[in-house]
């Protein structure tokens, strides 16, 4: 969790599920705090805190703030998924730590 005096900007949180590899499966950041570094920090404690050899994420193609997030911290495209949610595939990045 990212807070500062005003109270929460954001979080994060990592499972274990995805073929036994961590897995961001949400990263959250209050529209108020966005463009201050929140995500980023939130990224890189989750890279930090990981306890197996690899980290995904996923995101819709329509979400380009995270692809953008995503790719200004290091991670990289690694596979495409239709049919999660119609029209709108999922693509799947991986940290390069």
């Amino acid at each position: 969790m990212a807070e500062d005096a005003s109270g929460p900007l954001g979080y994060c949180v990592v499972e274990y599920t995805f073929f036994e590899q961590g897995f961001v499966t949400m990263l959250m950041v209050a529209p108020s705090a966005r463009g201050r570094g929140v995500g980023q920090r939130l990224l890189n404690a989750a890279a930090s805190s990981c306890t197996t050899a690899k980290l995904f994420t996923s995101t819709n193609v329509s979400n380009q703030p995270m692809q953008r997030l995503l790719q200004r911290n290091g991670w990289s495209p690694v596979g495409l998924l239709h049919g999660l949610d119609e029209g709108d595939p999922e693509l799947f990045y991986l940290c390069r730590r």
